[in-house]
């Protein structure tokens, strides 16, 4: 009897059930796949099966689009308009000592660093080209080496420049052959590779040290492309096992969550983690095939730090929302301090803008740092403060007008507790994200400005709008009755104070010990140590303190307020808060 054909399956269908990591597989897809590859339609993707034809090439260049230019490769292949420029002057238009420096730097940080790696070395040796590039490398070191020679030697200026355009002229054999489009991708796709896609799922197909295909696309399309062609091929009436994501039939458990980071784990080496050492999580070649677009889902920087908002209305918005980030952090991409948070604040705030009715309330934030996720259900109290924080408008002494979330973009300690950076905008978001006040943070900044210590890079007049997010936070959780103008007027009597001293090592000693009243919440010690300072200029303590003994939070926020008005503000950068 001549089995039944199979009837072929004209489109792959993907639903959003809410699950934040097949949430952000989809959204990947949709980042991946051209318009006509896809439509959406009751909250489901609807991938078009020819589309599995050229799903790899466009999986690739998603990457290389996307992150490329932030790579070292981009300095090499960027370098080629500079080394015809160069060409193009004449004689007497040329510095030779600027344009020496500028070769060699990009000689030695660029091309000669990339070259040692070895995802050079394992890519290379599948493109085809005349170019020996090691033999060319020992060329150009020699050239440069002789050209510093005739330098030094001050030697006649036509024959220096003959010999700095046979360099760069030398120095174009390479960025012509890392700009052959073939090259460029594999490049690039390899740099990637480690960078990027590695952090969502990886040890399999071409992030598999073992593995012995050598060209990333061919490895990418044999294990996961052909294994879901050859799935829709097949007629599934018999088989007896379901996919643990999606519940589509299987003939085999072949395919286990281990690839994914931080979710999977081993089930050939840890098979007691499994109920009665039997696992029966195991995916279809589709739900696989999805999972991997996680890596493109996500909102990298090239540290390893990624953010997914997985607001889940509807596709169409979680898209949107995450292209938005996605998007601000590729026009950040120069800035070395850019960070997933902040592109995450810096994208919502246009929307708090452009659209009354958008609110954070109840969306969950999945944030990866260091091979972990961290997950963050924003309540509708913080969303507020958010929202508020947007609103509230600074007009900067320059004239420019910022909103409080704004005016703290910027903002960051340097070499801070093993960290190269603290980014105090991603510090300040991720501890209102889980409903935690600033108080530390404040506490910390406050402490190293008493001692002007170069590291914070944050002016007194942005502590002050920091410790305003600060009110406005605890006026939404714990109806603080506290206004912004008393901790105007507070930060005013702090100066007024300062000023007393004619010497500012006493206002300094002074801000110091108080803060410390503060950070063991003893209010008793603080009015002491404030009473004692105000006798000896024989002035009359704020009535504030007094009245807002009863209120640990409000006295915090005033005692804070008070000790930034004892820092002197040496920057021109904050402002004065104005209602716009």
């Amino acid at each position: 009897m001549t089995p039944k054909a199979v009837e072929p399956v004209q489109e792959l269908v993907f639903k959003s059930q809410g699950g934040w990591l097949e949430n952000a597989g989809i959204v990947g897809l949709i980042r991946i796949l051209n318009d006509d590859d896809y439509r959406i339609a009751d909250n489901c993707l609807y991938l078009k099966q020819e589309a599995l034809n050229h799903f790899t090439d466009k999986y690739f260049e998603f990457f290389i689009t996307a992150y490329g230019k932030q790579t070292h490769l981009a300095k090499i292949i960027s370098f080629k308009s500079t080394l015809q420029e160069l060409l193009s002057k004449d004689d007497a238009e040329i510095d030779v000592d600027k344009t020496y420096n500028q070769l060699e730097n990009w000689f030695k940080n660029s091309l000669k660093y990339y070259v040692a790696t070895g995802s050079f070395k394992k890519i290379s040796s599948i493109i085809e080209s005349d170019l020996d590039i090691k033999a060319a490398i020992k060329d150009c070191s020699k050239d440069l080496k002789q050209l510093n020679k005739l330098k030094k030697n001050q030697s006649n200026k036509s024959e220096v420049i003959s010999a700095l355009r046979q360099l760069i002229t030398k120095l174009q054999q390479f960025t012509d052959y890392f700009s052959e489009t073939r090259a460029k991708n594999l490049f690039m796709a390899k740099t990637l590779s480690y960078i990027v896609i590695k952090n969502a799922w990886n040890k399999i197909s071409f992030l598999n040290p073992q593995t012995k295909i050598i060209n990333l696309y061919e490895d990418y399309k044999k294990t996961f492309v052909e294994p879901v062609i050859e799935y829709l091929k097949n007629d599934h009436k018999w088989d007896v096992y379901q996919c643990f994501t999606c519940g589509r039939p299987m003939k085999e458990q072949k395919y286990s969550y281990s690839f994914l980071n931080g979710l999977g784990y081993d089930v050939n080496r840890k098979n007691s983690n499994a109920w009665i050492f039997n696992n029966d999580q195991f995916m279809c070649p589709i739900c696989r095939f999805m999972y991997t677009a996680v890596s493109a889902g996500f909102n990298y920087n090239m540290s390893s730090q990624g953010i997914f908002v997985n607001q889940n209305q509807n596709l169409l918005a979680l898209a949107k929302a995450n292209n938005a980030i996605l998007r601000k952090m590729r026009l950040d991409a120069t800035n070395e301090r850019v960070t997933p948070w902040r592109a995450f604040a810096l994208s919502f705030q246009q929307e708090f803008t452009s659209s009354s009715r958008f609110t954070l309330a109840n969306i969950q934030v999945v944030s990866y740092q260091n091979g972990q996720y961290r997950f963050a259900l924003i309540p509708k109290k913080i969303a507020n403060v958010l929202r508020q924080a947007n609103e509230r408008k600074v007009q900067l002494q320059n004239g420019e007008v910022k909103s409080l979330l704004a005016i703290l973009s910027n903002t960051y300690i340097q070499s801070f507790r093993g960290q190269d950076s603290l980014q105090i905008y991603d510090a300040m978001l991720q501890r209102l994200l889980v409903s935690a006040n600033l108080n530390t943070l404040i506490n910390n900044i406050l402490q190293m400005k008493i001692v002007d210590n170069a590291n914070a890079n944050i002016t007194v007049n942005q502590v002050m709008n920091l410790i305003e997010i600060n009110l406005l936070y605890f006026k939404e959780m714990n109806n603080l009755s506290l206004t912004k103008e008393e901790l105007s007027h507070m930060r005013g009597s702090g100066k007024i104070l300062r000023e007393g001293y004619d010497n500012a090592n006493k206002a300094q000693t002074l801000a110091y010990r108080l803060l410390q009243a503060l950070k063991i919440q003893n209010n008793d010690q603080f009015m002491n140590i404030l009473l004692d300072a105000y006798l000896y200029q024989k002035k009359l303590v704020p009535k504030n303190f007094i009245q807002a003994m009863n209120s640990q939070e409000e006295f915090n926020q005033l005692g804070y307020a008070f000790i930034a008005g004892l820092i002197p503000n040496n920057s021109t950068e904050g402002g004065k808060v104005n209602e716009k």
